[in-house]
């Protein structure tokens, strides 16, 4: 589990900051340039400007998302993830996770992680965000939820692959402040909780942004604007749900040898029992076995559903495959990639963006 959040971490941070969006075939779209220059958005000149889409990038040069911001505007100069005219400056502030776990046997091995739950989101303000922003000069005035950027971050978790199966808890909540001056500040607080049958693991992540009061209020909405129309690349999150697939399948690979063993020398230790003892006779022995396939199978089926896994094959080839389940169609390519999909009617190779690659449909086994 905690690779996982530490790759889920670096994936935000790739991204800055997540936002809203209502449909997924947006993402591959070509960048528009939304031009409302003449649009008031409030009284004085509070206006909006010429928006562009900038390009988010990780360290390898991988677009993973496209932001609407004001031309004016630019990512990741001196230390700020955006700064603008009139003194604009976002200062991403480090993630903070947290886990509370319900099985001792794994406290040991989550014993670097703090172990706390997670406590509603009026106390989280009042016991973290608001002693730290005071440390930093800033009062707190009140707090709102940011409800299309909370969809966004929730569609992107969405996307990402899951180990096990829990539940989640994605919101974003804009928070108003004051500095020494009176002047006003704004902190977009992002809230992200998975909750299974073990444990909880739960982290935060915070942005802050000031500007020149006159131009204050235009920054603050363009930039809630901005974060709630992004648009991710569906390559980058593609590669990491088969980089975590793999490991998973990897990891699960040496549990089941070990497990494997465990059941051969415990099958050798029944043997030899029957031998000594006498006390089976061929049919109950029959019966023992089909009882033991059973339970492989049924084995089988509970550690795929803990990992939501389901059994795929290619009928061509007649390989069997584990994907994630959850989607009605699944495709795969020569190099064993594939690709998971609600819709009935996609077919990759007919989508330009797959490299024009040649995509086998993957029947579901029930």
């Amino acid at each position: 589990m905690k690779p996982i959040i530490l790759l889920f971490f670096t994936m935000f941070l790739l991204n800055s900051c997540n936002s809203s969006s209502d449909n997924a075939n947006d993402l591959n779209a070509q960048s528009s340039v939304k031009k409302d220059a003449n649009t008031k958005a409030s009284a004085g000149n509070n206006y909006w400007q010429e928006l562009v889409m900038h390009d988010i990038k990780d360290s390898k040069g991988v677009v993973n998302a496209s932001i609407p911001l004001p031309a004016s505007w630019q990512l990741n100069v001196n230390g700020a993830s955006v700064s603008g005219p009139g003194n604009i400056r976002v200062t991403d502030f480090a993630p903070q996770s947290f886990m509370m776990n319900y099985d001792p046997s794994l406290q040991y091995a989550y014993s670097q992680t703090p172990m706390r739950a997670m406590p509603e989101i009026a106390q989280l303000i009042q016991q973290d965000i608001v002693p730290f922003m005071a440390k930093k000069g800033y009062s707190f005035v009140k707090y709102d939820e940011l409800s299309e950027i909370s969809k966004l971050d929730k569609w992107y978790s969405d996307q990402l692959f899951k180990a096990m199966p829990s539940q989640s808890y994605i919101k974003a909540f804009g928070i108003d402040l004051l500095d020494k001056n009176n002047h006003p500040a704004f902190l977009i607080l992002h809230i992200n909780q998975s909750e299974s049958q073990f444990m909880q693991s739960w982290y935060y992540w915070s942005s802050l942004l000031v500007a020149d009061e006159n131009v204050f209020e235009m920054a603050k909405k363009q930039l809630i604007f901005g974060l709630s129309n992004m648009r991710y690349n569906l390559e980058p999150i593609m590669a990491y749900n088969r980089e975590e697939a793999q490991r998973v399948g990897q990891s699960w690979a040496v549990f089941n040898q070990r497990m494997a063993n465990n059941q051969a020398a415990f099958e050798a230790q029944q043997r030899n029992h029957i031998n000594k003892t006498n006390a089976i006779n061929d049919a109950i022995m029959g019966s023992w076995n089909e009882k033991n396939k059973s339970m492989d199978k049924n084995q089988e089926q509970f550690i795929d559903n803990i990992y939501e896994r389901q059994n795929v094959q290619n009928t061509e080839t007649g390989e069997n495959y584990k994907v994630e389940s959850g989607y009605n169609k699944y495709w795969m390519n020569s190099d064993g990639e594939y690709i998971a999909t609600q819709k009935q009617d996609y077919n990759p190779n007919a989508d330009e963006n797959m490299n024009r690659q040649n995509w086998q449909e993957l029947k579901v086994k029930k």
